[in-house]
């Protein structure tokens, strides 16, 4: 379906017109304020259908949410108005979004865990469209427990959305982070999702991540310790706003988001270059997000090199990896746009910019691996954004996720203006 956002006057935001919502509510004392976003959205012009946990009818009962909705509100899967199919694929083919909010803690463990022993669990299991939006609220002792936590963890890193609660008073009078987001916020997140799921539309970008090995045996490499958590963030963005993503990645622990159009494992930089110059005549970006070897043995050891040197020393000679950007800025076909990234200690902005003009990158996202929480293995980064007109973005830290949010943006801001200056030299930096 084609959703069109159009604005409207005053403050009541975006209209959602053609917009399907699924609500699922679970039984926190906040889930009063499901109603009032519902009704939000309703205003918006989109069509809202409520989910109960079954003990929700405790707290607010379902014909408070029939009102506010004008759709049946569901509270289990039996008795289904849907002749000929049941209720957790019909609503989850309805659907355009599917939000949790309130999410108490059990309601969250089910979601990671896939436990599907009710309706809004079973519509969970059956939702691959986009990442669920979870608003959690609980208890501030509740929510910092360290279950809770990996579980909002490992949804996060399946590209899942979490709508972090805010810090305030909670029904019980305890202080502290596990008051439900405002309403309005998560309002805004929902219009965000729609709008990210259109931007990219019909676009294939590949995103190169992760580290590569390069072994002087069959046991000892030269690598680093990328763990690829960026070009996972980048790539759940992209598809969030409804690109294809071919993904080439190195060696890495961490899961893969579903939904990707290809993956390609690759070891060494070698391979990286023969996966991306084998994908290139099929993409419209490319990021390359990638930690790549800067250098290899230049003679590979068969089996396990024992240590028999007398002095306990050994002698290596290295050699250059391929340049994989500069090699596929070189094969570049029109309209093909390239992000780059510059990881470096020192002179930071000045070796971002030589990259950006050595290897014709649109936009180039630079960071300081010698900073806490911006090096390798972090779940925050930060730095700055060179863009292709010389003009300079500083990032402070965030999540991978909004970094990934942040360059995005930036990228489709210069396609904007590229496509709007279809004559112009904005088509290459090189």
């Amino acid at each position: 379906m084609s959703i069109q956002m159009l604005p409207v006057s005053g403050s009541d935001g975006p209209m959602l017109p053609g917009v399907k919502v699924l609500l699922g509510v679970s039984s926190s004392i906040a889930a009063h304020r499901a109603l009032d976003l519902a009704s939000l959205l309703r205003k918006a012009g989109a069509e809202v259908r409520a989910v109960l946990t079954e003990a929700v009818p405790h707290l607010i009962g379902p014909a408070a949410f029939d009102a506010i909705t004008h759709q049946r509100t569901i509270t289990s899967l039996w008795g289904s108005g849907h002749e000929g199919e049941m209720d957790h694929l019909a609503v989850t083919k309805w659907a355009d979004v599917f939000v949790v909010c309130p999410a108490t803690a059990n309601v969250i463990a089910e979601l990671a865990h896939g436990i599907a022993h009710d309706a809004l669990g079973t519509f969970a299991v059956a939702w691959n469209k986009r990442p669920l939006l979870i608003a959690p609220a609980m208890n501030p002792e509740m929510y910092r427990n360290s279950a809770v936590q990996a579980n909002l963890g490992a949804l996060a890193e399946r590209g899942h959305e979490i709508i972090e609660p805010v810090v305030g008073p909670t029904a019980c009078d305890d202080v502290g982070r596990g008051r439900l987001a405002p309403v309005e916020l998560i309002f805004d997140r929902i219009v965000d999702q729609i709008r990210r799921g259109q931007t990219l539309s019909g676009k294939t970008i590949l995103i190169t991540s992760g580290p590569t090995r390069e072994f002087a045996d069959d046991v000892r490499c030269i690598t680093n310790p990328s763990t690829g958590k960026q070009g996972v963030a980048i790539a759940q963005e992209a598809m969030a706003r409804g690109a294809r993503v071919v993904f080439v990645t190195g060696p890495v622990s961490i899961p893969l988001p579903k939904g990707l159009h290809k993956i390609r494992r690759v070891t060494s930089a070698d391979e990286m270059l023969a996966a991306v110059l084998e994908e290139q005549p099929a993409i419209d970006i490319a990021v390359f997000a990638a930690a790549v070897s800067d250098w290899k043995p230049a003679d590979r050891m068969h089996g396990k090199e024992k240590k028999t040197s007398k002095d306990g020393e050994v002698e290596m000679k290295l050699v250059r990896t391929p340049d994989i950007a500069a090699t596929a800025n070189r094969r570049r076909t029109e309209g093909q746009v390239f992000i780059g990234f510059a990881a470096e200690s020192t002179n930071l902005e000045s070796y971002a910019g030589e990259k950006m003009r050595g290897k014709g990158f649109s936009l180039v996202f630079a960071n300081p691996i010698n900073e806490s929480g911006a090096g390798f293995g972090s779940d925050t980064n930060r730095g700055l954004i060179l863009r292709h007109d010389g003009t300079r973005r500083e990032v402070a830290t965030a999540s991978k996720s909004e970094i990934a949010r942040i360059l995005l943006d930036e990228l489709e801001g210069f396609m904007e203006m590229r496509d709007a200056a279809p004559d112009s030299s904005i088509h290459y930096f090189i």
